[in-house]
């Protein structure tokens, strides 16, 4: 006999005549089934909760068929919309296998089912020539953090992080960032895979319900849609698409300028790289080299700055080439989602005010300054430069304040003050610093070892404050 149909278990029409048990043959399983179908209104549209580039989502119900109860709960259906590029298309099938990957951690957004065209009733007719019947179920939970600190879905609810004293707010920002930060360990450690657009837009936050004392907000890490896994035997990522997308503010200096070329000398059976340029060039291991128009790849185990050497993992395989282009595509891994992390923490502890990019040019000189001393510490830098804007707002008995060196007589600040012009703390700076300046020897890891364990440091020191 046919299945029944999901408005047989709908108890606003009629309940159906139940069915009399099938004989199936004795197995060690169960099978106990779960139905989906999208809310809709008076007038049969679909609720929206949302849209993105190339995907919507919508209000659903997830209702349990074998359930005594009839138990049913609204979840979120996404769907991918009609017309989007290849590219586009591909992206929403790797966020499917790879949010699947990650399943398991409390803080990242659960995956209920997926699919292709299961039905042809499934997709509400109101939407069908707007998106494609290609889904994944998730949980539902109220809003982004986004939403949540600019009040974009319900304004009273807005979480204006200005107005908490420094102090206060920075519990009030660890209990948005600590729980994305497991997250991402476990990714990480546990599942070798990677987020590579942490943002507020893609953490969602469940409220506390106001009357019950001993509720909890909850905070989700989601949309995995340019994640990575490091698996040899999965292809699942975007490599093969040029540039790794990000998003602006909170990106990694490796996903704002993943390509770069270099004028070079390339010598047919040798595995140095001659190159001429004379500014700070960001290559490092794991880096990929090959010249403009021909099909090699070589991956790159160092550079010599000294030398100007690149250095490949095997030798060129090609005719020889002098004074000629080459590319070199950076590597996009686990230190992306830690530097995203230290810029989510500091966007958060400034009061949502503060552009992480400005921060992260200003430690630029920093990051370069490559000397082997022992003042070359994140640590170090931190404390050399509160100590300078200690003596610039030191009296003096003339009014003139504390005399600056020649090198700190134009030192600016800024960057260091949140959204109320007030000082953010050192030891909030330097866990920042750690996570967003990656060539130290206190960092918490190297821009270049896509295998770091180093997020583990990074929750421990979050986990301390």
């Amino acid at each position: 006999s046919p299945a029944p149909t999901f408005e047989e278990y709908d108890d606003r029409t009629s309940p159906g005549t139940p069915l009399p048990p099938a004989a199936v043959p004795a197995t060690p399983y169960v099978t106990r089934s779960r139905v989906y179908a999208f809310v809709v209104d008076e007038q049969g549209q679909p609720i929206e909760l949302g849209s993105g580039r190339f995907a919507k989502a919508y209000l659903g119900e997830e209702r349990w068929v074998e359930s005594k109860t009839t138990l049913r709960r609204p979840i979120a259906i996404k769907v991918m919309q009609k017309g989007v590029s290849a590219e586009d298309q591909m992206r929403f099938q790797m966020e499917k296998e790879i949010l699947e990957r990650v399943q398991g951690h409390p803080n990242i957004i659960e995956l209920l089912g997926s699919g292709e065209g299961d039905s042809a009733g499934f997709i509400p007719p109101a939407i069908r020539d707007k998106v494609e019947n290609d889904f994944m179920v998730l949980e539902l939970l109220d809003m982004s953090l986004e939403e949540r600190l600019k009040g974009a879905r319900q304004k009273r609810r807005r979480d204006d992080l200005l107005a908490v004293p420094l102090r206060e707010r920075i519990f009030r920002v660890l209990e948005y960032v600590i729980p994305i930060a497991t997250a991402i360990e476990f990714a990480h450690l546990v599942r070798d895979t990677v987020h590579r657009d942490i943002k507020p837009a893609n953490i969602l936050v469940k409220l506390p319900d106001p009357n019950l004392r001993g509720s909890q907000m909850t905070v989700k890490l989601a949309d995995f849609n340019v994640g990575k896994v490091a698996d040899p035997d999965v292809d699942l990522s975007m490599t093969r698409f040029q540039a790794v997308p990000g998003t602006l503010f909170f990106q990694s200096p490796e996903q704002e300028i993943n390509t770069f070329d270099v004028l070079c000398n390339a010598t047919q059976g040798s595995p140095e790289i001659e190159f001429f340029e004379d500014f700070y060039i960001d290559i490092y291991e794991n880096d990929v080299f090959s010249l403009f128009n021909r099909p090699e790849n070589y991956l790159i185990v160092g550079a010599d700055r000294a030398r100007k050497k690149i250095l490949l993992n095997r030798p060129f395989a090609e005719p020889s080439e002098t004074n000629v282009r080459g590319r070199v595509v950076k590597s996009v891994g686990r230190p992306a989602d830690i530097y995203s992390l230290g810029a989510l923490f500091y966007y958060l502890v400034s009061g949502a005010y503060a552009n992480p990019k400005n921060l992260s040019d200003a430690f630029r000189k920093f990051v370069e300054y490559d000397k082997k001393d022992e003042t070359n510490t994140v640590a170090s830098y931190i404390d050399h430069e509160y100590r300078t804007i200690a003596n610039l707002r030191a009296p003096r008995a003339d009014g003139q304040g504390v005399e600056l060196a020649p090198e700190d007589r134009f030192f600016s600040y800024k960057h260091y003050l949140d959204g109320n012009g007030e000082l953010i703390d050192p030891t909030i700076l330097i866990i920042i610093a750690k996570a967003m300046v990656r060539n130290k020897p206190d960092s918490y890891c190297a821009s270049w070892d896509l295998r770091t364990t180093g997020i583990s440091q990074m929750v421990h020191d979050l986990f301390s404050l």
